[in-house]
């Protein structure tokens, strides 16, 4: 099946899935061998952990799965933070996609198919602003819109976070996000979207490690002179 609209759409809602949420009946527990941690705790963690600390520029391989009604879809590729604004993830495998969040922009470009999506954010700063916050890691800033609730484990070396909607924030999209962490690393090793309807995502990252910051070009996708292009234009207020 090819990419099409529909599916790019459904991209731009997994995204959007950090400027809206949904309502979810429950609190999550621990599991075992987890300890949940008390608000004040949620707080220290937030603060100390170097993935939220001093976020630096970090890359790592990237593994996506997403599970439909034809089964298990799996993308492999690489993922480029430069905090607090840049993400490129370059997949390789089955086919090749390149996915750049630069500025006001989200792109996706499709060479097999010769195409590019374009989200423009220009007329929606928040959701920008809350977008950014999400694919940098930058949960601090997610508790405005979601409650986060956090579970240690193995003496403290490992966490778990869950992340449900905040009373009040209600729009399309996702009832619960779960991401876990090492201690001592720099970025999530997975994340999982739970949509309320639709395809869960998961996506698993390895071979974290830091680099330099990267330069202006290195965000700045370049495409050939007859790609067709499609461009979604969206608000705060949508």
């Amino acid at each position: 099946m090819g990419y099409n609209v529909v599916q790019f759409r459904s991209l731009v809602a997994v995204i959007l899935i950090v400027a809206f949420a949904s309502a979810f009946a429950g609190e999550p527990a621990p599991l075992e061998g987890e300890t949940k941690l008390s608000s004040a705790e949620v707080d220290r963690v937030l603060a100390e952990l170097p993935a939220f600390k001093d976020p630096k520029p970090l890359k790592a391989k990237i593994v996506a799965e997403t599970d439909d009604l034809m089964g298990m879809r799996k993308e492999e590729g690489e993922l480029l933070i430069s905090p607090p604004t840049q993400v490129l993830r370059t997949f390789t495998k089955p086919k090749a996609k390149t996915w750049v969040l630069n500025g006001n922009v989200l792109q996706v470009y499709l060479p097999a198919r010769k195409s590019l999506f374009v989200t423009d954010f220009s007329n929606a700063p928040k959701t920008l602003k809350r977008i950014q916050n999400a694919f940098t890691g930058d949960l601090k800033s997610l508790r405005e819109l979601y409650e986060i609730h956090v579970f240690s484990s193995n003496e403290g070396k490992a966490y778990r976070f869950v992340l449900l909607p905040a009373k009040g924030e209600s729009a399309a999209g996702y009832k619960r996000i779960q991401a876990k962490l090492a201690a001592d690393a720099l970025f999530f090793h997975e994340i999982a979207y739970e949509p309320e309807s639709g395809d869960k995502v998961v996506e698993r990252y390895s071979g974290i490690e830091g680099v330099a910051k990267p330069d202006a070009a290195t965000f700045e996708l370049k495409v050939p002179d007859d790609v067709t292009r499609k461009v979604d234009k969206v608000s705060d207020n949508q």
